[in-house]
């Protein structure tokens, strides 16, 4: 790929993207105007351009993505940069449309909204130019949600990621460093409070399914999320489930994030670990 967006999004309604990120100069020339205050003109610029390509050609998902770079409002951002993540997922455009997408959550105060894309773009394009900013953006939501152990597990996988962009690899420092202060808390918190004894715990039952190659797909989400899972035999029926969680407030917590991974209606139960 011989573009990549590491803009920064606000609550305004223009994406901030180089020119150079697009590989059409037609397209060039959109962004350009779009950047010195021409927002109509580049919109009519690239509304023309999409009117006269084929939803077959190559350029399209970069037409819709450009689209949504000149668009004047976020409805229209997100409207198009949905239609580059879905309907032209192979595309070279697909990963940055959902980093775009993850950004417009955080800026719209909706932390899930974010981690959600976050995670779709690290599970299905492992090899992206972009994972360490998604990976940045990621942990911010996960703090915001209080949901530490993703946070720092996202930091680490940036910090990996970043290669020579000096200015990303700074604010992923930051973040790690907020990691290491909460690690150093919990440690002096161990050493201050007695174990708690083993006994009833809390688990979170994720779905149940009749084939076992059903349930080991469960199962395998369930631990891209960072969650311990497993199966149980249930008449008919294989029982996945997330856990255990030390109280049902951290089990609550996780609900949500299970059910828009694997649909369905996923509840907290509770169970005795010896």
């Amino acid at each position: 790929m011989i573009r990549r967006i590491n803009a920064l999004l606000a609550l305004s309604s223009l994406l901030v993207v180089p020119a150079a990120a697009q590989t059409d100069a037609r397209l060039v020339t959109a962004v350009r105007l779009a950047q010195d205050g021409m927002g109509d003109s580049a919109r009519a610029v690239v509304g023309r351009i999409l009117t006269a390509t084929k939803p077959t050609d190559p350029l399209y998902p970069e037409v819709l993505y450009t689209v949504a770079v000149v668009a004047s409002n976020a409805a229209d951002q997100r409207l198009y940069l949905q239609r580059v993540a879905v309907e032209y997922s192979q595309s070279d455009w697909a990963d940055d449309a959902l980093l775009q997408l993850a950004q417009l959550d955080y800026a719209g105060r909706n932390p899930a909204g974010t981690v959600q894309q976050v995670e779709r773009l690290l599970a299905d394009y492992p090899g992206s130019p972009v994972r360490a900013t998604a990976a940045l953006w990621g942990a911010r939501a996960a703090f915001d949600q209080r949901d530490h152990a993703l946070a720092c597990q996202w930091v680490n996988l940036g910090l990996g990621a970043v290669g020579d962009d000096v200015e990303l690899r700074n604010q992923l420092d930051y973040q790690h460093e907020r990691c290491r202060a909460l690690a150093a808390a919990e440690s002096t918190s161990a050493q201050r409070t007695p174990p708690k004894p083993s006994g009833p715990q809390w688990l979170v039952q994720a779905a149940a399914f009749k084939t076992r190659d059903a349930a080991d797909d469960a199962v395998a989400n369930l631990k891209k999320l960072g969650y311990g899972a497993f199966t149980t035999a249930d008449g008919e029926y294989l029982r996945v489930r997330a856990g255990p969680f030390a109280s049902k407030a951290e089990a609550e917590a996780a609900v949500e994030r299970i059910r828009q991974r694997l649909k369905g209606q996923p509840f907290v139960t509770r169970a005795s670990v010896p």
